[in-house]
């Protein structure tokens, strides 16, 4: 069995409170992304980063191309919104109901034990369905091996 440090131990939970937030906010995540490429498409964007200015003025689609390809806060979101996509799309119906209860359903009406109960399944399972999917998700995202 693996022992890890307690500095290992720590990173690990601070990993998985993030991938929980980005779980819970996973639409906003999306409506920024699409925000962020219309603004750039539309001829906003001018706060992005990517390092490009208006020298080339007659170039409107290729200077937008760029910013879109080069934009780092839309290249994160992308990456982050494709990885959890791919996570979850593989999901057992029972796991992606569970997630859709537990991170996406506002106000919560449910606590775990009533999640366990409404997919006839024990709390600890629920437990250990979503450790298995923040580790999935951690992988996925390049942050564990």
């Amino acid at each position: 069995m693996q022992k890890f440090t307690e500095s290992e131990k720590r990173k690990w939970q601070e990993d998985k409170r993030w991938i929980e937030s980005e779980l819970r906010s996973y639409d906003n995540t999306k409506k920024e992304w699409e925000q962020i490429q219309d603004d750039i498409i539309r001829g906003g964007g001018c706060g992005d980063d990517s390092g490009i200015r208006g020298t080339d003025i007659g170039r409107t689609t290729e200077s937008k191309a760029l910013r879109l390809i080069s934009n780092r806060r839309l290249a994160q979101l992308e990456r982050t919104i494709k990885a959890f996509e791919r996570v979850l799309t593989r999901l057992p119906e029972d796991r992606f109901k569970m997630i859709v209860l537990r991170y996406w359903t506002h106000p919560q009406p449910l606590t775990d034990d009533g999640i366990a109960m409404e997919l006839f399944v024990d709390k600890r399972t629920i437990y250990n369905w979503c450790n298995g999917i923040i580790k999935e998700l951690a992988k996925e995202l390049g942050m564990v091996d």
